[in-house]
């Protein structure tokens, strides 16, 4: 396997797992370079921290600045090209100059929404052109169709919800927001066992109270059941349905950036 395969495959091997990377590529290499035009590196976080790649545009000091770079690129979410020297700030003497693209990839969140009442179908409205996918999860057929909700994924039981919390949980952002107190804390029972990157919880600061109240008396640790966010938003701005969500999209939107960088 060639080394550009290695790491158009290495990209797609992490695609899949909905990884973060970074492509960086050799567009221009002029004088006395270690690579020419056209080579490829994949740079992405190493789970145990610090670098992770595949293949090389150079070695060395100069790989190292490559790596700054990449990680950098993919806090931005935007592409690039950096133009470098190689001279004593790449601790090299060959004296070329190289400019790389930096193409960053941010694996999609999973934005889980449970309940498909009116605040959700605003949510979801608002989310479309998000890079982002949305599940909705409501018993409800009537509630929960392809017809209000197009492009989403749908799921009809609230424990097959939970479970689709659990595929990458490190990338799911869930939203509680059924039409019972009573489902809704059901659900957050579930879900705290083992909870996504992000839990919110549509409501009022006395439901926040209530419902937590009897989360800890359930025996999940005060800690666990502070972290969700209630009530969840961005702010009050006002009651209407389309009006909450789009405080709530809002929160899950911003969420959803921070995941992304991780």
């Amino acid at each position: 396997m060639n080394e550009t395969r290695e790491v158009l495959q290495a990209a797609a091997d992490l695609a899949a797992q909905g990884r973060a990377f970074v492509l960086a590529t050799v567009v221009s290499a002029k004088g006395s370079t270690p690579r020419n035009a056209g080579a490829k590196m994949l740079w992405h976080p190493a789970t145990s921290g610090g670098d992770a790649f595949v293949g090389t545009v150079g070695g060395g000091q100069f790989e190292r600045l490559v790596f700054g770079d990449a990680e950098k690129a993919l806090c931005r979410g935007t592409c690039g090209i950096e133009k470098y020297v190689l001279g004593s700030d790449a601790d090299q003497c060959c004296g070329g100059v190289m400019e790389v693209f930096f193409e960053p990839h941010a694996p999609h969140q999973r934005v889980v929404l449970f309940g498909a009442g009116h605040v959700s179908l605003e949510i979801a409205r608002l989310l479309s052109p998000a890079p982002v996918q949305v599940v909705i999860v409501d018993d409800r057929t009537e509630w929960n169709s392809e017809a209000r909700f197009p492009g989403a994924r749908r799921v009809m039981d609230y424990a097959a919800g939970v479970e689709a919390c659990r595929e990458r949980p490190e990338a799911t952002l869930a939203c509680v927001m059924t039409c019972s107190h009573d489902v809704d804390l059901d659900i957050l029972n579930d879900l705290l066992k083992a909870p996504p990157a992000f839990l919110g919880l549509i409501g009022s600061r006395s439901k926040r109270a209530c419902l937590f109240g009897r989360l800890v008396a359930a025996g999940h640790a005060e800690e666990a059941v502070q972290k969700v966010r209630c009530p969840i938003g961005v702010g009050d701005t006002g009651k209407e349905p389309p009006l909450v969500a789009v405080s709530i999209a809002a929160e899950l939107l911003l969420e959803a950036k921070k995941l992304a960088r991780l």
